[in-house]
């Protein structure tokens, strides 16, 4: 694959006590006036909002080593790769490796991870070939030397040629922990040595 450029409550809460049929009529009116202002003292609106306006936090970032794709069967290495003196994200020279871009966000933190690959090589087939059937829902799962996993899950699968690609969408920053998986696609130009688009696989860190 042709190196690519880096570029980059208070929510009204409204208790409503449901009224009860009187199966003891000998019950005074008193009492069940007392009895339903112990109901709605049972439950606050600020207990409510502190029960469920509770946001899950971010796990603590990892550096992962391994990479796996379920819906396309890949289960592979990852080492990290920086940008080189022009500018571009280097890439695995092993086709059979992912590249994570480092220093750069991690998973499991706020941005875009950024993570490329080979789709074919000279032999065959390479690491992201079927990167292109993925599906909103499917997962990834990336994860560190320890056993520590993370899972991000798919929302768009898009390809763009070089000059339309948004790269403040994918390499920019971001208030959301996702991560960005690149690869190769459409025609190989022999005279430029490439293809003529990019492959981008956009996902969001499952909490």
């Amino acid at each position: 694959m042709k190196k690519w450029m880096y570029l980059l409550i208070f929510t009204v809460i409204t208790i409503t006590t449901a009224s009860c049929a009187d199966s003891h009529p000998q019950e005074s009116s008193t009492e069940t006036s007392s009895l339903q202002t112990q109901q709605q003292q049972t439950i606050t609106p600020t207990k409510a909002i502190q029960k469920n306006d509770i946001k899950p936090s971010l796990p603590k970032p990892i550096m992962p080593t391994q990479l796996s794709i379920p819906a396309i069967k890949v289960n592979a290495k990852i080492e990290q790769v920086t940008l080189l003196s022009n500018g571009q994200m280097d890439v695995p020279k092993d086709t059979n490796i992912a590249g994570i871009l480092y220093p750069g966000i991690l998973p499991g933190a706020k941005g875009n991870v950024i993570i490329d690959g080979h789709v074919d090589s000279y032999i065959g087939p390479a690491i992201f070939f079927k990167l292109k059937k993925l599906k909103q829902g499917d997962e990834i799962i990336v994860s560190n030397s320890d056993g520590r996993k993370l899972t991000y899950i798919v929302e768009t699968v898009e390809s763009f040629t070089t000059a339309e690609a948004p790269l403040e969408r994918i390499f920019g920053k971001s208030t959301e922990a996702r991560m960005n998986l690149i690869t190769c696609t459409g025609r190989y130009s022999r005279k430029k040595q490439e293809h003529e688009k990019r492959l981008v696989v956009f996902t969001k860190l499952k909490l």
